[in-house]
């Protein structure tokens, strides 16, 4: 059997107003936000061009939606265990998925500045350092999904302690992942670029320089890590019962942290067009732009001259 926890969360129990009315403004909001991602992914696809991380953006914006739709269905049965294990679910499932997309932006943009890391160990290094940022978010998901259902169905005590620094935790963990675009780019930005003068990958396909993508990306970042901080830091603080929320469990920290915030986000990726300014090659071809010499430079198929790396 169910129970709903009787210790404060973020947001609260819904109830009808003011939270319907909130939650239907913003699932539509991030409706539209779904639907003009689809428009543009349709138009590049009419041009040849396919932004697979349109599509991303389009199930983001409507697992928002989905969220938002069971919020309001809990506002109206504030008992309802269900929906309450549902709209927590996709809480957390929701927020994750924009981390990767950032992260996915970084991983273009340094790819993009640096060609090199397409080659020999720099390659190996390089795919296998996002890949293992991807499983650490992969096995946080799964440790807070799995807590935060389980502790619905137990009133033990220690159980739901050992629940708190599980996501005590995660929470930490994610806030970190949140940030690392603040390191990525400058990193990117900021380390000599000692490959071909020739820009590759998004710099020749796309629109913008590396400098307005970094931009792009680190405000982006500002709204994610803020939220994700503010997250961690309700989670290290001490337990309060329903009945006596602090002002950080109010409904106000949560539709800002969490929706306001991915809104801004997710609009302010769609406005910047991210499908045209994080645009890359398909893999054979980018591959076969450079090529390894056996000195360490990198060579330009078109015109066979080198630089060293």
């Amino acid at each position: 059997m169910a129970f709903l926890t009787p210790m404060a969360i973020l947001g609260g129990i819904p109830s009808k107003i003011p939270d319907f009315p909130a939650s239907l403004v913003l699932a539509i909001l991030f409706l539209a936000i779904a639907i003009t991602n689809i428009l543009i992914f349709r138009g590049n696809l009419s041009k040849g061009h396919k932004f697979k991380l349109s599509i991303f953006m389009i199930g983001f914006s409507m697992s928002r939606v989905v969220t938002l739709s069971l919020r309001s269905a809990w506002s109206f049965k504030p008992t309802n265990v269900d929906l309450a294990i549902a709209n927590q679910v996709f809480n957390a499932a929701g927020v994750v998925a924009l981390y990767i997309l950032n992260l996915m932006f970084c991983h273009r943009l340094f790819r993009a500045r640096h060609p090199s890391v397409e080659h020999g160990k720099r390659r190996k290094l390089f795919y296998g350092s996002f890949a293992a940022i991807y499983v650490v978010i992969g096995c946080t998901f799964i440790l807070v999904i799995s807590t935060t259902i389980w502790s619905f169905f137990t009133q033990d005590q220690k159980l739901q302690m050992k629940f708190l620094t599980i996501r005590k935790v995660a929470s930490t963990i994610l806030a970190v992942i949140a940030f690392l675009p603040f390191l990525i780019v400058p990193l990117t930005l900021f380390k000599p670029h000692k490959g071909v003068e020739t820009s590759l990958g998004i710099e020749k396909r796309a629109d913008g320089g590396f400098w307005l993508k970094g931009l792009i990306i680190l405000v982006g970042a500002f709204f994610l890590a803020f939220g994700a901080g503010f997250r961690a830091g309700v989670t290290f603080t001490p337990p309060r019962l329903r009945i006596n929320p602090a002002w950080y469990h109010s409904r106000a920290a949560y539709y800002v942290t969490y929706f306001a915030f991915e809104y801004i986000v997710m609009l302010w990726f769609t406005i910047m067009r991210v499908d045209e300014r994080f645009s890359v090659y398909d893999k054979d071809e980018r591959l076969g732009t450079l090529k390894d010499s056996s000195d360490g430079t990198l060579k330009r198929e078109d015109d066979g001259k080198s630089e060293a790396v």
